[in-house]
This record gives C-alpha cells, sequence and structure tokens, in this order.
C-alpha cells in the first residue's frame, strides 16, 4: 500500500512540474488557440496581472548601467541605445528555454530593427560558445557575452541566482518596464513593444 501510494504522489508530482513547464511556455495556446476562455483562464492564472516578488522593486527604476564585451567586436554598453526602447536577454546556448525564444526574438528585431526597438542579448557564458551558437541560429541583434560579467549584470538586474532566460523591457528614457523569468514568447514581445514604442 505505502509502495503504490509513494508512486501515486510521483506521477502526480512528476505531472504539476510538466504542466507548469508546459503553461509557461504556451503550449495551451497551441493545445486550445490564441483567445477563448480556456486560454484566457489558464493566462490569469499563470499571470495573475504580477511580477514576480523578486523583481517588482526594479519596475519604474533607472535601468543599471553596464558595460559588457561584445561577441563580435567591442563592447555593449546600455547608454549607447538611450532613446530606444530596449529588450535586455540574458541566456546561454545549453539553456532549452532560451533556444527556444530566440528564433522569435529574431523574427521580432528584424521587423522593429528600424522603428527605435532593439534587442541586447548578454549570454552567461564563453565567447567560442556563444560564437558557434550565434552562427548555428543566425542571430541578428547585438550579443555580449561573460559568464561572471554577464551573471554579475543579471544579479543587478534582479536575478542573482542567474536563472534563464530572463529579459529586461526598458524604456527610450532608460527605466525598467517589465521583468520576464521564463521564457517569453514572441506574441507577448510584439504586444509589449507595440504599447511601449
Amino acid at each position: 500500500m505505502k509502495k503504490t501510494v509513494s508512486i501515486l504522489v510521483i506521477i502526480g508530482s512528476l505531472g504539476l512540474v510538466s504542466t507548469y513547464f508546459a503553461i509557461k511556455n504556451d503550449v495551451h495556446k497551441t493545445v486550445f488557440g490564441n483567445s477563448g476562455a480556456i486560454t484566457d483562464f489558464i493566462e490569469k492564472l499563470r499571470d495573475n496581472g504580477k511580477q514576480p516578488l523578486f523583481t517588482k522593486g526594479l519596475i519604474g527604476q533607472k535601468a543599471p548601467e553596464f558595460t559588457l564585451a561584445s561577441a563580435t567586436k567591442g563592447q555593449i554598453k546600455l547608454t549607447d541605445y538611450k532613446g530606444k526602447l530596449v529588450l535586455l536577454n540574458f541566456w546561454a546556448s545549453w539553456c532549452p528555454p532560451c533556444r527556444a525564444e530566440i528564433p522569435g526574438f529574431i523574427k521580432i528585431q528584424e521587423e522593429y530593427k528600424n522603428k527605435g526597438f532593439t534587442i541586447l542579448g548578454a549570454a552567461i557564458e564563453d565567447k567560442e560558445a556563444v560564437n558557434i551558437y550565434m552562427k548555428e541560429a543566425g542571430l541578428n541583434y547585438p550579443t555580449a557575452y561573460g559568464v561572471e560579467s554577464a551573471h554579475k549584470t543579471a544579479g543587478d538586474y534582479g536575478d542573482p541566482d542567474g536563472a534563464l532566460p530572463y529579459s529586461v523591457l526598458i524604456s527610450k528614457d532608460q527605466k525598467i518596464l517589465e521583468i520576464f523569468a521564463g521564457f517569453l514568447s514572441e506574441a507577448k514581445l510584439k504586444k509589449l513593444i507595440e504599447k511601449n514604442l
């Protein structure tokens, strides 16, 4: 009897974990469509209209300045992008959700690059791994790298543990507008750009 209960607890726990990740990665939209009663209900449960508690205090604050090594040449500085809406995305090539969101980011960058928006990538890994993945994926936006330096910058932006992916939307006057821990869908990002451009 105890063995059966233990197995049921394990199965239930795995079911909850897989459901959480499926909802977090918008799988429910694939199954139920982008709109409708079920999708709207899941979105309300998932988002509840609130940012994660550990990042809430940064919303509305001045974005911390940073200078990181560029994966192509030179450096990437936040101040160089004043006057543009910026999505600062912390990622790594070994991170499956990061790899899943990057194709959508590439499309968004292509669509909005001449409209006052850019994505800045900050890879928490070494230059060689970043350059290999950039070529493989066809990244079309400025990308920085650095195991320690990018990790420290992520900490300055409310992610001291380096959970990936982690994205921060920064206004044209360089204030933090939104923070996203986990996968950020192309559709959600597009809505945010349209709202804040």
